[in-house]
């Protein structure tokens, strides 16, 4: 089967001006190019049919971030950092642990190579018959499981929240309730969305998430007077089948093809929880991450689950926009290449991706460490929410932001693990990670309370990515990790450059004073924000030309394009 074509992707096919390769289908004259050279451009097309795919996914992360500000900045308004928000923040604790343990959340790792390698190997008819299988067996799983955590809902939350008295237990077991059956449609929801990035459409996964995060809002607006925090939980239940579940429903019908098929025996089913079961049992910092913050929280200050968690959703605007999106838009195409046995080209391919997002997040590691503060400000900073939670929250930021870099590096090397349909590997490193990095986080949160748990997830997410990377190297030996090091100098020189400019726009913004401080972390943003871009381009002219170049030239083509 043929890689995937622009119009999958909403991509334009690439033409011998861009890059010096032959389009797809033609043929070298007289064979004169080398196979070292057709190797290499076959990886620069897939590299920018990821890239292409990434922004589609990037553009869509964006808008949600955007929308979960607004989603986070309504909560901060009403209920500001107290007893009842940490009690809806932990309401999403139990429906996050059984999402996990039925790998839910890893749909789109372990049913895309598979369902993939079906279709790269010319079996449309059996990765239709997988996703019925699939959809009707586990939904049935995930149907028992929300029935029964729905019934011990209340012993659960007693023993995930020891610090919570008596009325805090009480609203998290309600509004917990409210939320599991979301756990259904998002189940259902990724599934579909699985299948249709395993067939280059990509549009679905990135508006579901904005309607989600719509109807939380819209639950809160409407419902919070009357229902304080239950508002958005309700919001939240609406949202999971609005979103995650019929809008990529509407896609999908005509993509494939549903009959009920249930079997716990079945040989492709036995194959489906192998590749998951690792995931099931396994664990990793990018979950447990914010289990232990909220489970050491508890026992903290009033607030302290708050200021984590709207940290953390700052955290991860730029985790998911680079880390999340191009991984998504390389498993697709990782997946084929190891279902042919292409492990050099996967290898080059992986090099190209990796190195882009590690510049372009210390890039940002650079902008939030400088602007942690008016970014807290201009989301959070009215309300119930006062300026002494921004300067706890934002301290919690400037730290937390250190850890961007190795986020994305671990989101897209795992890519390659789950590619060639092993799960095993990466879930033994991260679960071993995971288990040394505990006593970190109980010594550093000692020690220095809240940042301390945020230093602890540096030390801990730096240890993951690093286990992932050689641990591949050992399964790919074209892999060289030397050349995903030597990305970190550009991207070290670009993120100081950014965090230097953005500085300088902080002391040259303090010189006109705001009463509001909306307005005020506003003028900072913009002020700051462009003086740290313009120097991070500039210097990128002279870092790292032949990607700005590279860059502008496509852009330029695409812009001649549309205007013809």
């Amino acid at each position: 089967m043929k890689t995937q074509d622009s119009r999958e992707t909403g991509a334009d096919a690439p033409t011998p001006h861009e890059d010096g390769c032959r389009t797809q289908g033609e043929s070298p004259p007289n064979d004169s190019v080398p196979r070292d050279t057709e190797q290499d451009c076959a990886s620069t097309t897939r590299v920018k049919r990821i890239g292409l795919a990434a922004l589609i996914l990037s553009a869509g992360i964006l808008c949600s971030r955007l929308l979960g500000y607004v989603r986070e900045a309504v909560i901060a308004y009403q209920a500001g950092a107290g007893s009842e928000t940490d009690a809806y923040n932990a309401a999403f604790m139990l429906p996050d642990l059984m999402n996990h343990f039925l790998a839910g959340g890893t749909l789109s790792i372990t049913f895309i190579p598979l369902f993939a390698g079906y279709l790269a190997k010319g079996h449309p008819d059996r990765a239709n018959r997988l996703f019925s299988l699939i959809a009707t067996t586990m939904g049935a799983l995930v149907l028992g499981a929300i029935l029964i955590c729905g019934v011990f809902t209340h012993e659960m939350v007693r023993m995930l929240f020891p610090g919570f008295d008596a009325w805090q237990v009480a609203q998290t077991v309600e509004m917990t309730r409210i939320i599991l059956p979301g756990q259904f449609f998002h189940y259902l929801g990724g599934l579909m969305m699985a299948v249709l990035m395993a067939r280059g459409q990509f549009l679905p996964s990135a508006l579901a998430p904005l309607i989600y995060n719509a109807f939380i809002i819209l639950g809160g607006i409407i419902l919070g007077a009357s229902m304080g925090m239950k508002g958005f939980a309700i919001g939240a239940l609406v949202g999971a089948m609005a979103g995650p579940f019929l809008l990529p429903l509407i896609f999908v019908r005509a993509r494939i093809s549903y009959r009920p098929v249930f079997g716990f025996g079945d040989v492709d089913f036995r194959k489906y929880i192998l590749l998951t079961l690792p995931l099931m049992l396994g664990v990793s910092l990018t979950t447990v991450d914010e289990w232990v913050g909220r489970f050491i929280g508890s026992t903290m200050e009033a607030g302290s689950i708050s200021w984590l968690n709207y940290a953390r959703r700052l955290v991860l605007v730029p985790i998911a926009i680079v880390g999340q999106a191009a991984g998504q838009a390389a498993l697709p195409y990782l997946s084929q290449l190891s279902a042919r046995g292409e492990f050099l080209t996967a290898a080059e391919t992986l090099h190209k991706t990796l190195r882009n997002v590690i510049i372009l997040s210390l890039v940002l590691v650079g902008f939030f460490v400088a602007l942690s503060e008016p970014m807290v400000a201009l989301v959070y900073e009215r309300g119930a929410f006062g300026s002494e939670d921004t300067a706890k929250t934002a301290a919690i930021l400037k730290i937390f932001s250190i850890s961007i870099v190795f986020w994305t590096i671990q989101m897209v090397s795992v890519r390659a693990f789950y590619a060639a349909q092993n799960t095993l590997t990466p879930m033994i490193a991260t679960t071993i990670v995971t288990v040394l990095s505990l006593p970190v986080y109980g010594v550093l949160s000692t020690m220095y309370g809240l940042r301390g748990l945020a230093m602890a997830s540096c030390i801990g997410m730096a240890m993951q990515a690093a286990s992932i990377i050689l641990l591949y190297r050992r399964k790919n030996v074209h892999l060289q990790p030397m050349r995903l090091l030597r990305a970190f100098v550009p991207g070290l020189m670009l993120g100081l450059a950014a965090w230097g400019g953005s500085r300088l726009g902080l002391w040259l913004s303090s010189w006109v004073s705001f009463e509001a401080a909306t307005v005020k972390a506003l003028w900072t943003l913009a002020v700051s924000g462009f003086l740290g871009t313009s120097l991070c381009a500039m210097l990128a002219w002279f870092v790292v030309p032949n990607e700005l170049r590279g860059f502008i030239a496509r852009l330029r083509h695409k812009l001649r394009r549309r205007s013809g």
